[in-house]
């Protein structure tokens, strides 16, 4: 039976399109849509009124500068918007990932696009019933709790992974070819992790950029993870710009500067209250971790690093073509380190790094969706509705795969919600750390409904 859909459902399908198929005339976009939506009944003139413009660099994927629903960034990506959070909070750039397969990752699930600055979000195709896998997902950047680095440094763990084993140094497990602080399970592991996850980057391997130890004694000392985040989103960055592909390269970029959420830490940081006490140590602190970072990566003749960093970018490739300006401003700047901490700290996951399709959820203090670090053995129950995975325990830890799964029934057009702070803090404590974590405060029914509990108690 065809339905109609809402103009909110076909606008948000429509930008998409337009995203992901810029040069595309609009035949064949209502051609796409109708197989992406086969119970649709649309006129071509009806989807024509909310088809954004082709950008004016239309050729290449995700490079236009055009705008979503008349209120686009203008930061260079026709899929680019600003959130504007209630309340006088932060704005946020963000759009939509046009390199992820949501269908192929996801199949019951679809992007959109919402309306009063809210931004992207995750909404139900089909019905999921409590207990239901919703997708797994690899960490697209991966990173540790600072905690678990004495395991890994012992090569009692996975530095992809983050398996505990057995034993240090199992037999079957892989260490790094050049240096003697990485272990991995197996080589798939090592190839994910050099390749793919960046848990353990060849520009980042201590064996083969000697500079990273400072980088990395840094983080250990003040416990950053985030910062962890920066220098290996900036590696791979860096690596596929120098030894992989064009399409490898242009992701990176469109994920990071298009489609991630992203707010500048200074500006996160300005609405702390105590931002005029302690600005002046941490601009000093930012600027001294960036001259790291840039001697690290991207270090100048000058720099004792720069003809070793130079004979590492030439084992793989012999001929370099030197950075451009505007590549310099882009990834080595001190804006756009501030930029890479700000993204990093909007959309990391605690227990395993940055994840493609998980970075576009949005919150809720009570969440329809649980996101779970199980173990390698686990497999999704075959009958529903079915009982949550129990608790991890020490002995039975999880990996960095996430796995999302559906807390309660789920229909067709509901949003997917985590929450983005623990669920157990009170109203109060709740509030105060999405302002000052993620630049806005929640207005879901529990919110509310406990603002009022709240606001009587304070009477």
């Amino acid at each position: 039976m065809s339905v109609a859909p809402s103009d909110e459902e076909l606008n948000s399908a429509a930008i998409i399109l337009r995203s992901a198929h810029p040069s595309l005339g609009i035949g064949k976009l209502l051609a796409q849509l109708k197989l992406d939506n086969p119970e649709w009944s649309i006129s071509e003139k009806r989807f024509k009124r909310f088809l954004p413009r082709p950008s004016s660099s239309s050729s290449e994927k995700g490079q236009g500068d055009g705008e979503v629903n008349g209120g686009g960034s203008g930061s260079g990506s026709s899929n680019v918007t600003e959130v504007n959070q209630k309340d006088g909070g932060l704005i946020a750039q963000t759009g939509i990932d046009t390199f992820l397969d949501i269908k192929q990752i996801a199949p019951k699930v679809k992007v959109k696009m919402f309306k009063d600055g809210k931004g992207k979000g995750l909404v139900v195709r089909e019905k999921l019933q409590m207990g239901e896998m919703i997708w797994q997902e690899d960490p697209w950047i991966a990173t540790n709790d600072i905690s678990l680095t004495q395991y890994l440094t012992s090569r009692e763990m996975c530095s992809q992974c983050l398996t505990l084993f057995p034993q240090p140094n199992p037999p079957l497990s892989v260490p790094c070819t050049f240096c003697g602080e990485a272990q991995f399970c197996n080589r798939l592991c090592y190839s994910k992790a050099v390749k793919g996850s960046s848990g353990h980057h060849d520009l980042l391997c201590p064996g083969q950029n000697k500079e990273v130890k400072s980088i990395l004694k840094l983080i250990q000392s003040k416990q950053n993870r985030d910062l962890q985040a920066v220098i290996k989103i900036i590696a791979k960055w860096r690596g596929e710009r120098e030894w992989g592909s064009s399409s490898a390269r242009k992701e990176i970029e469109d994920r990071i500067w298009n489609s991630m959420a992203r707010v500048n830490q200074r500006t996160k940081e300005e609405e702390r209250r105590e931002w005029p006490f302690i600005a002046k140590d941490r601009l000093e602190e930012w600027r001294l971790t960036h001259l790291l970072i840039l001697n690290v990566l991207n270090p100048s003749p000058s720099d004792d690093n720069y003809k070793p960093f130079q004979r590492l970018l030439q084992s793989k490739k012999s001929r370099l073509i030197p950075l451009t300006k505007e590549e310099e401003e882009r990834w080595f700047s001190f804006e756009s380190f501030l930029e890479l901490l700000g993204l990093v700290g909007l959309n990391q996951e605690s227990s395993g790094g940055l994840y493609a399709l998980h970075s576009h959820l949005n919150h809720s203090c009570d969440p329809n969706v649980q996101v779970r670090n199980l173990p390698k053995g686990w497999t999704p129950p075959t009958t529903l509705p079915a009982e949550l995975p129990p608790p991890m325990t020490a002995q039975n830890r999880g990996t960095n795969k996430l796995t999302i799964i559906a807390k309660k029934t789920i229909h067709p057009g509901d949003e997917l919600l985590v929450s983005y702070v623990d669920q157990r803090l009170d109203y109060s404590e709740r509030r105060e750390r999405l302002r000052e974590q993620y630049g806005f405060y929640c207005h879901c029914t529990r919110c509310k409904k406990e603002q009022v509990e709240y606001s009587k108690s304070k009477a």
